[in-house]
């Protein structure tokens, strides 16, 4: 064998060689490929199992489980309460059935269709009349008694149209006529002693 055969038969042999560490090395990929699709698969089904004991044992779950399962269920109540502080951060309501973003004064979800809770109207609140219900005399905004007739103010609800207090004397002296608070004895003006006074 020439000193050129062996040059050409070292060559093949190191292009066999390396033909077939590629191809070695592409097979090792491919099942590479294949065991990290598996071990992934594995994971996935793994997390299935988890998810599907944790809803149908969440309830009543077996002692060795219960720290796990109550640490998930408070995990999912805080998460819960976060996304809905975002979402209300956003200027929208989280529905309760889906918890997603639904427009202040939506009344469904347009993701699922759940009824969204109406906040209550708030309740009036007492306002200071600016008039005397017994004289009709005008009241200052401060004034716990009617300057004219002593009436006690009593704040109204806004909108009320009640009968007007019927006071526990006359508002008027018997005799001059003045005006008598409810407390008076006697007439300021002519000291004609007050009705039911004994």
């Amino acid at each position: 064998m020439s000193f050129l055969d062996n040059v050409v038969d070292t060559m093949s042999k190191a292009a066999r060689e390396v033909s077939d560490g590629a191809k070695s090395i592409a097979e090792k990929n491919r099942i590479r490929k294949e065991i990290a699709t598996m071990e992934n698969e594995i994971r996935n089904r793994f997390r299935a199992i988890g998810q599907k004991y944790y809803d149908d044992m969440c309830s009543d779950p077996d002692p060795s489980y219960a720290e796990l399962v109550q640490g998930i269920t408070k995990l999912k109540e805080q998460l819960a309460a976060k996304q809905k502080e975002l979402i209300e951060l956003d200027g929208v309501i989280a529905c309760p059935g889906c918890n997603k973003g639904c427009e202040k004064g939506a009344k469904f979800c347009p993701a699922c269709g759940t009824p969204i809770p109406q906040p209550a109207p708030e309740a009036p609140k007492p306002v200071q009349p600016t008039n005397c219900t017994v004289c009709n005399a005008a009241l200052s905004p401060s004034a716990l008694f009617c300057a004219s007739c002593g009436t006690k103010v009593e704040p109204v609800m806004p909108g009320f149209q009640g009968e007007p207090a019927v006071p526990a004397k006359p508002a008027a002296c018997s005799c001059c006529g003045a005006a008598l608070s409810p407390e008076a004895l006697f007439c300021a003006e002519c000291g004609t002693k007050a009705p039911d006074v004994q």
